[in-house]
């Protein structure tokens, strides 16, 4: 049996142009952007659009109704003045955002996503809804697509949450005995999770990010990030915005 075409990008940092054209991928942003877009959706949402450059957020929010867009967005960690929400999970309540469409800019993430656009597919993962983005990946490769997870990091450089997620990814898809015969990244995120798996919130504390973001006050959120599976909602592309899967 052929080895899977799985395929794991730790940074989007250096990324060839064409490196995921014909995949189907998942971007991993765990603090905070992808899970803040599955809560987004999950919390009724119609859509959200990520947007990497500020300005061009901040005009294509200007030229949505006000009464159904949300902007949202966040560098360094905090709200970036002005914008009606930030990039804390738990600012997308349903009350929040319901029936509206969510502009949002951020640091990593959403400049990961826009980087991922020449993808055959995309989607969006967290810890939260891992198994629904496992099983994205897992259907492409059934269908004999390749597949790929691409980690934002943070600011260029590899992050401990994203890749931990990544190597959650692996092990619902293809397991430790296939990830061992891929590439190098792959078995480094599989490794990480494999070791950490008994103490995964205790690691996911100790992420440069996490300190970071618990010093500026926002340690619910990476409490809300930890949760494996607290949801099924599966974000995917489609009309350069983020939507709930069709069930």
């Amino acid at each position: 049996m052929s080895a899977p075409d799985l395929d794991v990008f730790l940074t989007p940092a250096g990324l060839a142009e064409d490196a995921l054209h014909g995949r189907a991928v998942v971007v991993v942003d765990v603090l905070r952007a992808s899970t803040t877009i599955v809560a987004a959706l999950e919390n009724g949402a119609r859509a959200v659009i990520p947007v990497a450059d500020k300005g061009e957020a901040g005009r294509l929010a200007a030229s949505l109704d006000a009464d159904v867009s949300l902007l949202g967005g966040e560098r360094g960690g905090e709200r970036i003045p002005g914008y009606q929400a930030g990039n804390s999970p738990l600012e997308y309540t349903p009350e929040a955002v319901a029936g509206r469409t969510v502009v949002l800019t951020t640091t990593n993430g959403t400049a990961a996503m826009a980087q991922a656009r020449s993808a055959a597919a995309l989607a969006v993962g967290a810890f939260t809804n891992a198994d629904a983005a496992a099983g994205f990946l897992r259907r492409a490769l059934d269908d004999g697509r390749p597949a790929a997870v691409l980690c934002a990091g943070s600011e260029g450089r590899v992050s401990l949450e994203d890749t931990l997620c990544a190597g959650l990814l692996v092990a619902r898809v293809v397991g430790a005995e296939a990830a061992a015969g891929l590439s190098d990244s792959v078995q480094i995120a599989s490794a990480l999770y494999r070791g950490s798996e008994s103490r995964l919130a205790r690691t996911i504390l100790g992420a440069r990010h996490t300190q970071r973001l618990v010093a500026l006050g926002h340690a619910d959120d990476v409490a809300f990030a930890a949760r494996i599976d607290a949801s099924d909602a599966l974000p995917v592309f489609r009309d350069r915005r983020f939507v709930l899967e069709a069930r």
